[in-house]
């Protein structure tokens, strides 16, 4: 499929994990990719590994504010022109409230809540006409409990209630937001708090997603589907890629 073909989509966190998986998969259906993150290095090395052409490199700290506004600047400078964006920036960790300081809970919602939301308001100064689809990313660990994840599921919960009222916000300007909820998926991430746990414990968690483990590219496909026009009467929802991990 050539689903994005002479479209520019920018993707957050485009150096591992599900951001990585997304940036292949909008180039490969014909997309240039603006591709942001923080280290420079890998970032042009992902760049110029992408299938197709017009792709780019951007290095900059979606949690800073002048920093999104100085990207957005020079993007209207240059006379970018969107049509579509892929939230994927993030951060996890495990941490009891108990143990948790507000410098912790500060930094999940920094970079789980404040990157979203600004990278969103720079997005939308360069939208094109027609509009466009943003398609953040969430997690189903926002839908059910798990113990030790009280910051990272406010952080990811707080971006489903935003989604709808920004869906809201932007659906006269014929832009659509959603977001994708994954369950636990095999990436750089998932294995550092996984490998903090107790063999058993993994298992546990592995058992509960009725499909097992999911793998990034199985959420980039969702997120194409949002991003495509076959999703465009679908705007301030939630889908869940979770393998059946909140069937029950």
């Amino acid at each position: 499929m050539r689903r994005f073909e002479g479209r520019t989509i920018l993707v957050t966190g485009a150096t591992s994990g599900i951001g990585l998986a997304t940036a292949r998969r909008l180039a490969q259906e014909g997309a240039a990719v603006i591709c942001s993150a923080r280290g420079k290095e890998r970032l042009e090395q992902v760049v110029s590994e992408l299938p197709g052409d017009g792709h780019l490199s951007l290095a900059f700290d979606a949690t800073r504010e002048e920093e999104v506004m100085r990207v957005g600047n020079m993007l209207k400078s240059a006379n970018c022109i969107l049509q579509g964006a892929v939230m994927c920036a993030g951060q996890h960790f495990l941490r009891p409230l108990q143990l948790s300081k507000a410098i912790h809970l500060e930094e999940l919602m920094r970079g789980n809540v404040l990157s979203v939301l600004l990278c969103t308001k720079m997005v939308i100064r360069l939208v094109a006409k027609e509009g466009a689809s943003i398609v953040w990313l969430s997690s189903a660990a926002a839908l059910i409990g798990n113990s030790g994840e009280v910051a990272y599921s406010a952080s990811k919960g707080a971006l489903l209630s935003a989604c709808r009222s920004i869906a809201t916000e932007l659906a006269a300007k014929h832009i659509r937001v959603n977001a994708v909820a994954p369950g636990v998926v095999e990436t750089p991430m998932s294995e550092k708090w996984l490998n903090q746990m107790p063999a058993e414990q993994r298992e546990i968690i592995r058992a509960r997603h009725l499909l097992g483990f999911g793998i990034a590219e199985d959420v980039a496909s969702a997120i194409a589907f949002l991003a495509s026009d076959e999703a465009r009467w679908i705007t301030g929802t939630c889908l869940t890629v979770d393998g059946g991990l909140t069937c029950h």
